[in-house]
């Protein structure tokens, strides 16, 4: 409570000072590198000091998050993106150097194993939740997204390179279509009679009053969900991350750090496979 009001605050302050998130952005940024700066030094001081920093980044991401008066276009979206990558990969720099500072051996191997990782992490999520493309035959022409055959059995219309310049031809409604009626019965209001409702003479909903149809939503699969605070774990977004570098790299070394990313990384992806709505903690 207390961090959102502050952070609501600072946004406000900075809105009346014409700041906008890339601005915002641009200061985590050089937070980041701040921290990068005090991880190389390889102490407990150093450590302390980028975990710290490591805070100041997120608080810019809880003030950038309370920013209105800013556009949201594709190139800004992207640019943000990009930065919020590029602040990681330079504290991993940091944490590098100073494990070579500290003569551990394979510094920049873990470095690399870590940096692997997490590629392999975020392209798996991404690709998780990548809608499907749009589907195509019977279904597609029903629903108005493709071309619907002709009732009388001819062809179905030019082809290649007008076909999509070509309407599809009109398509007659048949009493006999078991799709047209599958999709009437769908979209009919609910407290309609339907087909067996009609035949019984009542009004009521003949559906099956179970847990899938009580809230609308589709039933959950079998087994009962993760708690939202260890799907946000298992997630392994960007603050998890920061706070796993924070703790590993004071109470030990930047080997540890590194080893808890590549282990936390793992674990996002086993996460995906047993619980695919963890995801929906990383937003």
């Amino acid at each position: 409570m207390a961090k959102g009001t502050v952070a609501r605050s600072t946004a406000r302050m900075l809105e009346r000072r014409s700041v906008t998130r890339s601005g915002v952005t641009r200061i985590s940024v050089l937070a980041a590198l701040a921290a990068a700066v005090w991880f190389s030094r390889a102490d407990t001081v150093g450590c302390l000091v980028g975990s710290a920093f490591l805070g100041a980044v997120l608080f810019c991401d809880a003030v950038r998050a309370r920013i209105r008066t800013d556009r949201r276009d594709a190139l800004t979206m992207w640019v943000a993106a990009m930065l919020g990558q590029l602040r990681e990969y330079v504290v991993y720099v940091g944490l590098a150097l100073g494990a070579v500072a500290e003569g551990i051996q394979g510094a920049w191997g873990w470095a690399a194993g870590a940096l692997i990782a997490l590629a392999l992490r975020d392209a798996f999520l991404v690709a998780r939740a990548a809608p499907t493309a749009p589907g195509h035959g019977m279904d597609t022409a029903l629903g108005g997204g493709g071309r619907a055959p002709r009732p009388d059995g001819g062809p179905e219309g030019r082809e290649g390179l007008m076909a999509g310049l070509v309407p599809p031809p009109p398509r007659d409604c048949r009493e006999n279509d078991p799709r047209l009626t599958e999709r009437l019965l769908k979209d009919a209001p609910r407290g309609t009679a339907t087909a067996r409702g009609a035949d019984r003479g009542t009004d009521r909903d003949t559906r099956p009053d179970g847990p899938a149809h009580r809230d609308g939503r589709p039933p959950r699969p079998a087994g009962a969900p993760l708690p939202t605070a260890i799907r946000r774990v298992m997630v392994f977004a960007q603050p998890t991350r920061f706070l796993a570098i924070a703790v590993a790299a004071t109470l030990w070394d930047a080997r540890v750090a590194f080893l808890t990313l590549i282990v936390g990384c793992a674990l996002a992806v086993t996460g995906e496979l047993v619980d695919p709505t963890a995801q929906e903690a990383d937003k």
